[in-house]
């Protein structure tokens, strides 16, 4: 009779009070040094040179017969799911970064990156 009520108390603690489950990490896109990103300079840095300090980018776009559109993207982070008798939510934090940059003849002649923390 101990083991019953006992059971009971636990599944009511749970309705009442719901539960946590913190997913595993996850990952998006592929993750590249983002401090080299101070060793790119307009004009000068090439596609060879870009690979060199990041690898391959996760897209590339031809825009002209000249111009290209790489992207270097990574974001990563851990979710919580927070469950109760009437609700559920689900929290998000982690990192993203972005490497966006415009190429000429195989010449850097523009670039932005964005490096922040993402909380959900």
């Amino acid at each position: 009779m101990k083991s019953i009520s006992l059971v009971a108390v636990v599944v009511v603690s749970l309705v009442v009070f719901g539960c946590t489950q913190i997913m595993p990490p996850s990952s998006m896109g592929r993750d590249f040094p983002g401090e080299n990103v101070g060793k790119i300079v307009r004009g000068k840095t090439t596609d060879k040179d870009l690979i060199q300090m990041f690898g391959e980018p996760l897209s590339k776009t031809l825009i002209s017969e000249t111009d290209k559109n790489w992207i270097y993207t990574y974001s990563s982070g851990t979710a919580t799911i927070v469950r109760t008798f009437t609700t559920v939510e689900t929290k998000y934090e982690g990192n993203a970064k972005t490497l966006d940059i415009l190429l000429k003849n195989g010449v850097v002649t523009n670039f932005t990156f964005t490096d922040r923390l993402v909380i959900q």
